[in-house]
């Protein structure tokens, strides 16, 4: 998987509690037919990069990639829930939700967990990891 380096948009107080977010397997499916929603993914990818770059209460954030099958992961870690909230209603995260949703495919995975300052940034084994508790009891 490629992996884009952490970016931090503040330096995390190692005192203070912090939100961290993991979601795996957004996938879009490739065919002739869906070129227009795989340049779409693309464009919103940027986009939402950009957001989570300007987001009020985004700590920092990292996005990895399987590039061949158009998958994509992030971890993000914000200062509480309601600043993840916001940025999940703002778009472009919204609109990209409401346009590709039908076209996403994979098996999207989510999970959430509280860290402290002074243990940021959280490794992607570390999130992967804490889905497979969650896959067990599905």
């Amino acid at each position: 998987m490629a992996k884009i380096p952490w970016t931090f948009r503040i330096q995390p107080d190692p005192n203070q509690g912090y939100f961290v977010v993991f979601t795996s397997g957004l996938a879009i499916s490739i065919s002739w037919r869906n070129l227009r929603k795989i340049w779409a993914f693309q464009q919103y990818t940027l986009r939402i990069i950009k957001q989570l770059k300007q987001s009020d209460g985004c700590v920092g954030f990292s996005l990895g990639a399987k590039i061949k099958s158009f998958e994509g992961s992030t971890i993000s870690v914000w200062e509480d829930i309601e600043s993840f909230r916001r940025f999940q209603k703002g778009n472009p995260h919204k609109e990209a939700m409401e346009v590709l949703s039908l076209d996403l495919t994979g098996k999207f995975q989510y999970v959430q967990w509280k860290s402290q300052g002074d243990a940021l940034p959280r490794t992607w084994k570390e999130a992967e990891d804490r889905l497979k508790p969650a896959e067990q009891s599905a």
